[in-house]
């Protein structure tokens, strides 16, 4: 019996089933019975870097799609349940871009934060990871010189250095006078 083993990063039910079907028709047309393969996804647990830097950084693992019989291809069961980032054991560096962009926006319509207000504004209250993780995307804003740390422990704040997106005070009345008086 041969066995694929594909160690990939996390794949949707769908895509594991479009993947093991081809890989499953190529065999059966180079002369190996689909009866005779059996094709297993495995998530991957190792940080791959490559000459361009981190190419996938190794996160939680998602339920893997089991085969029944290699003829009858995958068990048909229940989709796979769909994970929170807020709620995973470790997060992706897509999630943690997001979550930092989301951050600087933020950062950009208030013009100062403290890490309660941008727990609560991020909707990131009831996660006990949060503070850390702010506290370092605050720490990398300050080292880039995009936020200013004003104040210590509870009641530090971060302001923004750059232009804030807040709403402008009305223009200031221009008086002019009219021709001929004075």
């Amino acid at each position: 019996m041969a066995m694929v083993l594909i160690h990939t990063p996390a794949l949707s039910r769908a895509q594991k089933l479009r993947i093991g079907d081809r890989v499953l028709e190529a065999l059966h047309q180079e002369g190996m019975p689909a009866s005779t393969v059996v094709v297993l996804f495995k998530p991957e647990d190792a940080d791959i870097y490559l000459e361009g830097g981190l190419l996938y950084e190794a996160g939680a693992s998602r339920p893997v799609a089991q085969p029944a019989s290699p003829a009858a291809g995958f068990i048909p069961g229940p989709p796979a349940a769909v994970v929170d980032f807020k709620t995973k054991a470790r997060r992706n560096r897509g999630e943690l871009d997001e979550l930092k962009s989301k951050l600087v926006a933020l950062l950009q319509d208030r013009g100062a934060l403290s890490s309660f207000e941008a727990q609560d504004a991020l909707q990131l209250s009831d996660c006990d990871w949060a503070p850390a993780t702010l506290r370092r995307f605050f720490a990398d804003l300050e080292e880039e010189g995009a936020i200013l740390k004003q104040g210590q422990k509870r009641g530090t704040r971060y302001v923004w250095k750059g232009v804030a997106n807040l709403p402008h005070p009305p223009a200031a009345v221009k008086l002019v006078k009219k021709d001929g008086e004075t």
